[in-house]
């Protein structure tokens, strides 16, 4: 058995798979969406939007950028990757297709806009997670042609401080991209609905601590990862202990 990847064998194989995508892609947004309301928080606490010129730390700057910026690779992986050994709703849509009359399953039919915001959010993954050349033809220099001067230092900008401006623009692109991503979430509920034949009720539990063993499952994972862990008996000894 390849534990690398997944296969979607029976009902239960896709009930599992999405439901681990609810519970990541739920706790991811929540995350999200507290650090965004923060910002908007300080925003408006430093008047920014009427004075977008005052000036900010760019430490302030980094964190939220840092914050937020997280949240969103991660959903949009969950949402987007489309890598055989990636776990998103876009593998789960291409495959619950594939085997849907094979195993006697439903989902729901996309609308032409729809199906094109989730592949919007493949484009903006597969953007985001490398480093695109691009950026360089985008520099000044590189479309002017401009010689560069190889025995001179590599200047490197540093800046003392921000355009409040800056957080306006951050605040407002993440909205619009939580926006994205709740929408193509309530598409997922109404999967979830389609395979189960039960609403996608979520439950908030509240716990006074989380030890430390929790990471038993992406310790497992990266066992799978580097071939230290082979078997579901190897797995299986984890929790066993």
């Amino acid at each position: 058995m390849n534990l690398k990847g997944y296969k979607f064998n029976t009902k239960e194989d896709f009930v599992y798979y999405i439901q681990h995508l609810i519970y990541g892609i739920s706790k991811t947004m929540d995350i999200f969406e507290k650090h965004l309301n923060e910002l908007e928080t300080y925003i408006k606490d430093r008047d920014l939007a009427e004075r977008p010129k005052r000036v900010i730390s760019p430490d302030i700057h980094d964190r939220y950028n840092s914050m937020l910026g997280n949240s969103s690779n991660q959903l949009l992986n969950y949402f987007g990757d489309q890598a055989e050994l990636g776990c998103s709703y876009q593998n789960y849509r291409k495959n619950i297709k594939k085997k849907s009359k094979e195993l006697n399953l439903s989902y729901i039919e996309f609308t032409q806009e729809q199906e094109e915001e989730l592949n919007n959010v493949t484009t903006s993954r597969n953007w985001s997670n490398h480093i695109p050349v691009s950026l360089i033809h985008s520099t000044k220099r590189k479309a002017f042609g401009e010689e560069i001067d190889v025995t001179k230092p590599i200047s490197i900008s540093v800046f003392e401080k921000y355009e409040g401006a800056w957080l306006i623009d951050l605040h407002l692109q993440e909205k619009n991209s939580l926006d994205a991503f709740k929408a193509l979430f309530e598409l997922l509920k109404k999967d979830y609905k389609e395979l189960t034949g039960f609403p996608c009720l979520i439950q908030r539990n509240t716990y006074s601590l989380r030890p430390i063993e929790d990471l038993v499952i992406p310790e497992i994972s990266f066992g799978i990862q580097s071939k230290k862990i082979k078997t579901l008996d190897d797995i299986k000894a984890y929790y066993e202990v």
